[in-house]
């Protein structure tokens, strides 16, 4: 809190400052000075002391938590950002992270019967979603898409949902947005263990130790768990679905020097992820191995705790392995080994901020799917090798400007200009069938070469005013995105015949979006129950241009693609909350509605969720009660006439649409922790879809069923 005062007393001395804004500040000063005065003799006969953060904003002064790192998107332009912190979610019932974010309003989560979880931002489909690490991209080069199982959330410190298409510092593809899961580096025990039961004969346990000799941190957890689900048919119990999973995590981080003066923080780390999934399908004689291995070693240098200079080198693995021994058999795997060199330098002139980064990514990929299924047609490519380079460059210009009245503060404007360049080479393939057959599609699959280069710019308006406890900030953005094609798409057959609409195009997708958001705070402590509030909302329009589509047919192992010319998204999302009791109880509620004018292009997405949230902290206890509800969803199918492909050109039949009924559910989280000097006991109960009406069942399985977690550790 001095820290705070001694900065805003070297701001009133700021020569170039008008007087009308030091003035302001001196003000403002005198205000916090007032606040937190109190006598020791006052402050003894207190039984609890309640400490609660208070945002002043300040014309040209920024008061930050000392410690709290700055997000990495307030470097890029401005759009929505939900941040959710660890104490909403470490010692919750929550499986991972998929279960934890679809808790957002604009966040839907699609889960597969073996467990695997894919995330959709604002109706985008997953492969549109970005998944990072600690700004590390996660995503397949296969297809672009991230299972979200494979992260460990007991070493996380928050999860950012940055939704909408318009960031450049994340690179391309990120039609929906942006997940960036940031790890914990500094800790406050040396070790802890959590066990966590529940239904399905579920459980996983974790060990956590943490150390700080001087100016390293050093950390390492562990976890390992499993689970068991009976099909509601299943006439023995070694007929269901088994899971297992084991995570690895480590970091080292060393601080060579603190930011003082004109001194730069300077620090060194290194990060370690193993994350090893097992899943076996005892009814239908299935197995499938997901396994994430990655390296990151990190050089970075900030100032008061914006970041000046950034280079890490990343290797990383990413491996599916998947065996079907029922009704013949099917042997795939997808080996996606990758370099990732990211470097970032930031320069500040006056009242401009720049922005510079360039970012490589080398991946070679092993594709194999060699398959013996009666009845089904030997096309394709059987195996291949794949080389993928991807380079990017990007600069952000950030011009901060006075708001030149007394409620507006601050004005910005900002651009960005990006070019990213994708080669992608087969280096080798071997065919199913004979290379001499009619049909094209023995060929599907195969390619030499493909070369794309695309460049995008961005422009994005965003002010910030305050009086009298009222804050308010908004922005409107407006750009062009390009997703390239995946190795997925590449190796899949054009759609012979298609609609004239919808003609095949193995070109990258284009997007043009436009957005508008605000946000209003409003501090109003001095009332006795309610301590303020928050509303925020935004209104968005993304246009699509060359959309791909993907449909599969039975006895046909190759996917075929078309592409919708012109597609779009548009959509209002809001979201209130009201604090009470020193923010003690926080009440949001939260409400997305979308207009989506190709379904068959992003299948089964609701277009309308609500959601409303209670959070109690009192105590050392903690409680958090989650309703939300999604509409029905649709999808549009397409497959191949039957008996069309004796003449070796297949024909496509007509859309058919698909309905799954829309639904609500409750969760409900009850905790305490318990203080015993350098002991911490805590303890959780967790009921999840507790309100369940139906046996809904989808492929032998109950979903969207009663479930029951609680969670017990201790740290020291």
């Amino acid at each position: 809190m001095n820290r705070s005062l001694d900065v805003l007393t070297l701001a009133a001395q700021n020569p170039n400052l008008p007087e009308r804004r030091k003035k302001e500040i001196e003000d403002k000063r005198d205000t916090l000075k007032k606040s937190i005065e109190v006598t020791l003799e006052e402050l003894m006969k207190l039984r609890s002391v309640y400490l609660q953060p208070r945002v002043i904003v300040l014309p040209g002064v920024e008061i930050e938590e000392e410690g709290r790192q700055r997000l990495d998107i307030d470097t890029d332009l401005p759009q929505p950002v939900s941040v959710i912190d660890a104490k909403s979610f470490e010692i919750r019932g929550f499986e991972d992270a998929g279960d934890l974010l679809k808790t957002d309003q604009s966040v839907q989560v699609e889960e597969q019967l073996s467990g695997k979880k894919t995330i959709s931002i604002r109706g985008s489909n997953p492969d549109e979603v970005t998944v990072l690490f600690n700004g590390v991209k996660m995503n397949s080069a296969y297809d672009n898409i991230f299972d979200l199982q494979l992260l460990d959330l007991e070493d996380i410190e928050r999860l950012e949902i940055i939704k909408g298409s318009n960031t450049a510092l994340y690179g391309p593809d990120a039609f929906g947005g942006v997940i960036n899961a940031v790890p914990k580096v500094q800790k406050d025990y040396s070790v802890r263990f959590q066990q966590r039961l529940g239904t399905y004969r579920s459980g996983n346990w974790g060990l956590h130790f943490y150390r700080n000799l001087d100016k390293l941190h050093a950390s390492y957890n562990f976890k390992r768990g499993a689970s068991k689900r009976d099909f509601v048919d299943a006439v023995d119990d070694n007929s269901g679905l088994e899971n297992a999973e084991l995570h690895h995590t480590g970091n080292l981080t060393y601080r060579f020097s603190e930011a003082e003066g004109n001194r730069l923080k300077k620090e060194l780390s290194a990060t370690y992820l193993y994350t090893a999934l097992d899943y076996d399908n005892f009814r239908d004689f299935e197995r499938q191995n997901d396994l994430n291995h990655m390296v990151t070693v990190r050089y970075a240098a900030e100032q008061s705790q914006r970041k000046d200079f950034n280079l890490s080198l990343t290797l990383r693995r990413l491996d599916e392995a998947r065996t079907l021994t029922s009704g013949g058999t099917i042997d795939s795997d997808i080996d996606d080994r990758a370099v990732q060199v990211n470097a970032e330098k930031q320069f500040r002139l006056g009242r401009v901020d720049l922005l510079t980064a360039y970012q490589f990514q080398a991946s070679e990929l092993d594709y194999q799917d060699a398959r013996d299924v009666p009845g089904e047609q030997r096309l394709g490519i059987e195996s291949a090798q794949f080389d993928r380079r991807h380079h990017g460059a990007v600069a952000i210009v950030k011009l901060h400007n006075d708001g030149g009245s007394d409620f507006f503060q601050t004005v910005d404007v900002d651009f960005s200009l990006r070019h990213d360049r994708v080669l992608d080479d087969q280096v080798d393939y071997v065919l199913r069938g004979t290379p001499g057959d009619p049909n094209p599609l023995v060929v599907a699959g195969a390619f030499d070469r493909n070369d794309w280069r695309e460049t995008t710019f961005k422009f994005a308006f965003s002010f910030d005013g305050y009086r009298n406890n009222l804050a308010l900030n908004g922005y409107l953005n407006a750009g062009s995105n390009v997703k390239f094609p995946t190795l997925l798409q590449q190796t899949s057959s054009p759609a012979f015949f298609a609609p004239e609409e919808s003609q095949p195009d193995l070109n990258p997708e284009k997007n043009r979006s436009v957005e508008l958001g605000f946000t209003i705070s409003r501090d109003v402590r001095a009332n006795t129950s309610i301590y303020g509030w928050q509303i925020s909302g935004n209104y968005f329009q993304n246009h699509y241009e060359n959309k791909f589509r993907i449909a599969a047919t039975p006895g046909v192992p190759v996917l075929f693609f078309d592409n919708v010319q012109n597609a779009r998204i548009s959509g209002i999302e809001a979201k209130a909350s009201t604090f009470f009791f020193r923010k003690k109880a926080t009440l949001t509620g939260g409400i997305s509605r979308y207009s989506i004018s190709e379904k068959s292009a992003f299948p089964f997405k609701s277009d309308l969720k609500r959601t409303l949230t209670l959070n109690l902290d009192h105590a050392g206890y903690s409680f958090q009660a989650y309703w939300f509800t999604e509409s029905e969803q649709f999808g549009w199918l397409r497959r191949l006439k039957s008996g069309d492909q004796a003449g070796g050109q297949p024909v496509f039949g007509e859309l058919a649409e698909i309905a799954l009924p829309g639904f609500s559910n409750l969760d409900l989280h009850l905790s305490k922790t318990f203080q015993m000097g350098k002991l911490k006991l805590f303890a959780n109960a967790t009921g999840r879809n507790l309100l369940n009406k139906s046996d809904e069942v989808l492929e032998g399985l109950a979903i969207r069923d009663r479930r029951y977690y609680l969670v017990f550790g201790a740290q020291f």
